[in-house]
């Protein structure tokens, strides 16, 4: 019995990896991960240490030998895969509902277990292409700009010791959300990337507070990236040519800024709480698939189609309060007794009335929690009662599960080929756009309200810029990714740095007051014309 199911699961594994390895998309994946290999090479991003010396910033890093670039090859990798791994490895479950394969799969005597270890076979082995193209790149690029002799061993070996656990925890997650009917949209994406954001930022604040050697056994369970692991195989050859350094133990990765002094590491052993770490990674990710056996369903919940507003559901239970009245039955006509009107003129509903079912489509649907939201979001920011900034970027977030179906929607539910075969094939185009903008005005609108009486023009510039951003960003995106997940990725990222963290060059919503009267909100202005434009010609050339 056990060979069958090992063999039932290698097979829906197989097919799945064979599935996305096909696709083109993933070519784009790999050059980009390839690209970030060549940048490890050239000192772009790099592990490093941190300290201020005299008032001067100074950041410590090794010198590119085989294994401080296998080291931060493999952090790199890692952070790749906490950050976007799970929007690169979603999808493969919901494939199999949009194409009907999860009615085949339902019809045969696989397990729901088997099938999901499968899928999670397929994710891992993803992650295996994903790390050996960014190890292959290091490895390469070492040769040419590297210091010392290359070992093969050290880069791969840091990259899959560091990088494959991590995705094999990232696959389960996927997993899980994907099979919960709950977490496999726009919330799960928002879920996750707030989570890895959250717990990441907790483990290495705890573990910066720590003195060098007395990191506690429990935080360094949770070292995710390896960074204390790191830190721990290269402090002692800091502190060779930095005794003075003051500054954390925990080894830092990215940039860095000011003076750069380097230091010599050619690599020793692992620690060996690493590899219960690693290997207690691995089992988590495990368990998350187990577990995500309990809310999967086989087939697919109910579309959006089929989601009743509080209207309908009203229209369905008023009917049973009055037990006394009687539906009237309706009289069936036989196909020769109907006459339908002919068509004479396709256009005949007008832009107005296509512009009202675009504005429904991107409104309806959604939890009562999410309307009761954006009713406190107006009257909060209408009333200037709490900071400007604060409300401003809650009013940025809180229409994503709105701007991610434009673009996509179309190609969701396949009727794409009907709009780009009518006679104005532009027209729903620029209506979703249009409907877009107006939800766009009105959240940021709302809470823009303060800063646009008190600037005047300044605020209305900003608040333009965004109108002109936000929609096109989101059409654009969904129409040349169709998919969803794009778009959420890249404005997750865009939102948390510029309107949440307050950095003026990236804040698009206006959330501090150093964005009013500088080029930002024109930046983004046009940026947004130049996406609504490629959305244009790209729905002109699919017709």
């Amino acid at each position: 019995m056990l060979p069958n199911r090992a063999t039932s699961i290698a097979y829906v594994g197989w097919a799945d990896f064979l599935q996305r390895v096909r696709s083109r998309r993933l070519l784009v994946i790999l050059v980009v991960i390839a690209y970030f290999g060549y940048q490890l090479n050239v000192g772009t991003f790099e592990l490093l240490y941190q300290d201020t010396v005299a008032g001067e910033t100074i950041s410590y890093r090794g010198e590119p030998t085989s294994a401080y670039v296998g080291l931060s090859t493999g952090v790199t990798g890692a952070t790749i895969l906490l950050f976007f791994g799970y929007y690169i490895l979603s999808g493969s479950i919901m494939r199999d509902r949009s194409t009907g394969v999860n009615e085949l799969v339902a019809s045969t005597s696989i397990r729901n277990v088997s099938y999901l270890l499968g899928k999670w076979l397929s994710h891992v082995g993803m992650v295996i292409v994903l790390l050996a193209t960014l190890g292959g790149a290091a490895l390469v690029n070492h040769l040419v700009h590297g210091a010392g002799m290359t070992n093969p061993l050290w880069i791969l070996g840091a990259v899959f010791l560091v990088g494959l656990p991590l995705g094999c925890f990232v696959a389960g997650v996927t997993i899980f959300f994907q099979s919960s009917d709950k977490l496999n949209g726009t919330l799960g994406n928002v879920v996750y990337i707030f989570g890895a954001l959250t717990l990441l930022i907790v483990i290495l604040a705890a573990g910066s507070e720590q003195e060098s050697g007395a990191i506690p056994l429990w935080l360094r369970l949770g070292d995710l990236l390896g960074l204390f692991a790191a830190g721990e195989m290269t402090f002692d050859a800091l502190l060779a040519v930095a005794p003075e350094y003051s500054g954390p133990p925990v080894a830092n990765y990215g940039t860095g800024s000011g003076e750069v002094v380097r230091y010599h590491w050619d690599g020793g052993s692992w620690p060996q709480w690493f590899y219960i770490n690693r290997f207690g990674v691995i089992l988590l990710g495990i368990g998350l698939v187990f577990a995500a056996t309990v809310p999967y369903k086989r087939f697919a919940p109910g579309g959006e189609s089929e989601r009743r507003s509080l209207g309908d559901r009203l229209k369905r239970i008023i009917p049973s309060l009055f037990p006394g009245k009687t539906v009237q039955k309706t009289e069936i006509q036989t196909p020769a007794e109907i006459s339908m009107t002919p068509v004479t003129d396709r256009a005949s509903g007008g832009f107005g009335r296509l512009l009202i079912q675009e504005l429904r489509l991107l409104v309806r649907g959604y939890p009562w929690w999410w309307y009761i939201g954006a009713l406190i979001i107006g009257i909060v920011g209408l009333s200037g009662g709490t900071a400007s900034g604060a409300i401003v970027s809650i009013a940025a977030i809180w229409p994503l599960f709105v701007w991610s179906g434009m673009g996509y929607r179309t190609v969701q539910h396949r009727i794409t080929p009907l709009i780009v075969s009518s006679k104005q094939p532009l027209r729903q185009l620029i209506a979703e756009w249009m409907a877009g903008a107006l939800m766009t005005a009105a959240f940021l609108g709302a809470t823009l309200w303060p800063t646009i009486v008190e600037t005047s023009f300044d605020g209305i510039l900003v608040l333009a810029g965004v109108v002109l951003f936000v929609p096109s960003l989101a059409q654009a995106l969904g129409l040349w990714s169709q998919t969803r997940r794009v778009f959420e990725l890249i404005y997750l990222v865009l939102w948390y740095i510029g309107p949440l963290n307050g950095v003026p060059a990236l804040d698009f919503a206006g959330s501090t007051s150093e964005t009013a009267g500088t080029a930002t909100p024109l930046v983004f202005a046009i940026t947004g014309t130049v996406l609504f434009l490629g959305a244009v010609v790209h729905r002109y050339l699919q017709a």
